[in-house]
């Protein structure tokens, strides 16, 4: 999963709106629901999807949707719609444009808003609820909301992870209790400006608890970790185990905080695999992160954009999540291999954190403040 810088003012946290993870909700679409949506099943011909010859279709994603010129065309040679993107500069971003146009949108689907930004964007009410016709299809642990119809749906997902360079320390790093005593080689990032450095937070959350989890933070910055804004000073210049150190990186810090995919994406562009860092997947030790495909509150091209949902969960486009986001299709047996090669853990061999959406939004606020107490008293940024 490419990493995304997150707006701290986005994830204040609301009431709490959303539940835990339930089965897929199969049932088909209301009446309404109906009579908007012209897509009429799961053949990927001309014959199966509406026409939508003169209807342009706006994607607004969150800087980082890399297969976006590859759906497109599929999407276009199928319906005959053009199909744009809008860039913001991360979800938080995404999020933020979306609640200051609610209602009268110049987009019609939002893409990227995850599990940690769920609360707040159900709270601000950016979706028009939509079930997709093929929501069997998504697996039922990462629909990780109770609503019906489905407010957003489930498109990939990834793993934050701490990913260690095994030639610099060897096996030393295990656990997440092993990164304290090696916090002079951690780097990790600002879990207010992103995406990554706040996963990381939240799994030292859901391990710690409270008031545990402050002191564990307290340990990690008085043994020397270093903090940086986001993923890419952090990957890029800082680790020694990443491709950075080919292009002037420093590469003075053997741990970082990244995705359990980074050293199979590396692998993928060319790295040899005796470079490859290794992902520290102990039991607890990542963090699940689940992003959607939204339909755009008061959108004027609702059937396309349902077309447009119902497209994401086809074979066709889950493909094209790994090999352009690096991530993992929500779609049972569509293959990442090409891509992964098996260097990745896969999916299903570790166990992630456990903290629910709920929990996340109604505390999120409460937390990165007192992370941000922990930082200025040890002057860590």
């Amino acid at each position: 999963m490419r990493p995304l810088p997150l707006l701290c003012a986005l994830l204040v946290a609301g009431a709490a709106l959303a539940g835990c993870a339930s089965p897929a909700d199969t049932r088909g679409p209301t009446s309404s629901e109906q009579r908007a949506t012209t897509y009429r099943g799961m053949g990927f011909d001309g014959e199966t999807w509406p026409r939508l010859d003169g209807v342009t279709l706006t994607i607004l994603d969150h800087g980082a949707f890399g297969a976006f010129e590859e759906a497109k065309a599929l999407f276009e040679n199928l319906t005959g719609a053009k199909v744009e993107h809008l860039e913001a500069a991360d979800s938080g971003s995404a999020l933020n444009r979306a609640v200051r146009e609610r209602g009268a949108p110049t987009f019609d689907v939002i893409y990227g808003i995850d599990n940690v930004l769920w609360t707040k964007a159900l709270q601000e009410g950016i979706f028009e609820p939509y079930t997709p016709l093929l929501s069997g299809r998504v697996a039922s642990e990462h629909v990780f909301f109770t609503q019906s119809p489905w407010p957003a749906t489930p498109v990939d997902h990834g793993y934050i992870a701490v990913n260690v360079d095994t030639r610099r320390l060897g096996a030393d790093v295990t656990s997440l209790d092993d990164l304290r005593a090696h916090a002079r080689e951690f780097v990790t990032q600002d879990p207010r400006t992103s995406t990554p450095g706040l996963g990381f937070l939240l799994v030292t959350i859901a391990a710690y608890g409270e008031p545990g989890w402050q002191s564990y933070w307290s340990g990690l910055f008085e043994n020397g970790l270093l903090v940086t804004s986001g993923w890419t000073e952090a990957y890029e210049q800082h680790f020694s185990g990443g491709y950075g150190v080919d292009y002037g990186g420093r590469g003075d810090r053997a741990i970082v905080t990244s995705y359990t995919t980074s050293p199979a994406y590396e692998a993928f562009f060319g790295r040899e695999p005796e470079r490859l860092a290794t992902p520290l997947v102990a039991d607890g030790a990542t963090f699940r992160q689940v992003e959607t495909m939204g339909i755009a509150k008061g959108t004027k091209n609702l059937p396309a954009a349902q077309a447009w949902i119902e497209f994401t969960l086809t074979d066709e486009f889950q493909a094209l999540l790994a090999p352009g986001n690096a991530v993992y299709p929500v779609v049972p047996g569509v293959g990442t291999n090409e891509t992964f090669g098996g260097v990745d853990p896969a999916p299903g061999s570790f166990a992630p954190a456990e903290l629910d959406p709920a929990t996340i939004g109604a505390n999120l606020e409460r937390w990165l403040r007192e992370w941000t107490d922990l930082c200025e008293r040890h002057d860590c940024a």
